[in-house]
C-alpha cells in the first residue's frame, strides 16, 4: 500500500443552493485537522457520461438548470469520488473530503442536501472499466443512505451495508464488525463517512474514538478480504467543534 491521500478541492467551500447546516465551514474544519498529517490532491469534476451510468437525464438537467454553481459544485463532488476510488484501486487508501454529500441521490431523485450519488457514481465507473468485479459499501451516516440503496438494490455485485441506528455504542460498532466478518468476493470497501452519528452531532451516539475503530475495522477488513482497497467519502456531520477531530481520528484508523 502507497501513502494514504486526501481529495479536496478549494471549490468545496464555495457557496451553492443548499441548507444551512450544510456549510463550507464543514469543509473547512476538517480540511485544518487533516492538513498536517496527509497529502492532498485535486480531482477533476465528473464527466456528463460518468453522471449517466447511475441518474437519468432528467435528474441531471434538474441539477443544471439552477444557474447559482450547483452543478459545478455537484459534479465536482462526483469527480472527488472517483478520484478517491481510483486512488483506492491503485493501492492508496483515500479518503474524499467532498461536498456536496450524496448518498441520498437516487437515480432518478434526491433530496437531503444531496444531489449526485457520489459513492454510486465512483463504483459504477470501476465496475464499468472492469477495474473491480465486486465492492462493499459501508453507510454509517447517521441518516439511511437510501439513493446508494436504490441505485444498488438489483446489482450484486454491491452490497450497501447501513448500519442500523441503535443506543448502544457497543452494539453499533459490533454491527459494523460483523458487516465486516460477514463480506466476501469484493475488490473494494467505500465508506459513506457521516460524522452526524456522533456524540455531540444529531445522532449524539459515537465517540471520537469509535469513528477511529470503524476506520480500524474497515482497514482490517480491507487487508484481508480485498488486498486493503478501501476509501471513504463525506456524507454528513454537522457539529463543527467536534467534526475535524472525528474526521480526523476515522482517517487515522482508516489508513
Amino acid at each position: 500500500m502507497s501513502e494514504p491521500v486526501i481529495i479536496y478541492h478549494p471549490w468545496y467551500t464555495i457557496g451553492y443552493p443548499t441548507v444551512n447546516v450544510e456549510s463550507p465551514e464543514r469543509i473547512m474544519e476538517i480540511c485544518e485537522a487533516l492538513t498536517p498529517h496527509y497529502a492532498f490532491v485535486e480531482p477533476e469534476p465528473a464527466q456528463e457520461a460518468d453522471l449517466r451510468r447511475v441518474h437519468t437525464q432528467e435528474l441531471i438537467e434538474s441539477v443544471r438548470r439552477d444557474d447559482r454553481g450547483l452543478f459545478e459544485a455537484a459534479a465536482l463532488a462526483a469527480g472527488g469520488a472517483i478520484r478517491a476510488a481510483r486512488e483506492a484501486v491503485a493501492g492508496r487508501p483515500a479518503f474524499g473530503l467532498i461536498r456536496p454529500p450524496g448518498h441520498h441521490a437516487s437515480p432518478d431523485h434526491n433530496w437531503g442536501f444531496c444531489f449526485f450519488n457520489n459513492m454510486a457514481v465512483a463504483l459504477a465507473a470501476l465496475l464499468e472499466e472492469k477495474l473491480i468485479k465486486g465492492a462493499l459499501v459501508l453507510d454509517f451516516d447517521l441518516h439511511f443512505g437510501d439513493g446508494t440503496d436504490n441505485y444498488f438494490s438489483q446489482d450484486s455485485r454491491v452490497t450497501v451495508f447501513n448500519v442500523e441506528r441503535v443506543t448502544d455504542r457497543r452494539m453499533y460498532l459490533d454491527s459494523v464488525r460483523l458487516a465486516l466478518d460477514r463480506a466476501k468476493h469484493i475488490d473494494i470497501i467505500g465508506v459513506s463517512a457521516g460524522f452526524d452519528i456522533g456524540e455531540l452531532d444529531w445522532g449524539g451516539l459515537l465517540t471520537t474514538k469509535d469513528f477511529n475503530e470503524i476506520g480500524g475495522l474497515v482497514k482490517e477488513a480491507a487487508e484481508r478480504l480485498c488486498d486493503g482497497r478501501r476509501f471513504g467519502l463525506l456524507e454528513g456531520g454537522y457539529y463543527l467543534p467536534e467534526l475535524g477531530k472525528n474526521a480526523l481520528a476515522f482517517c487515522r484508523g482508516l489508513f
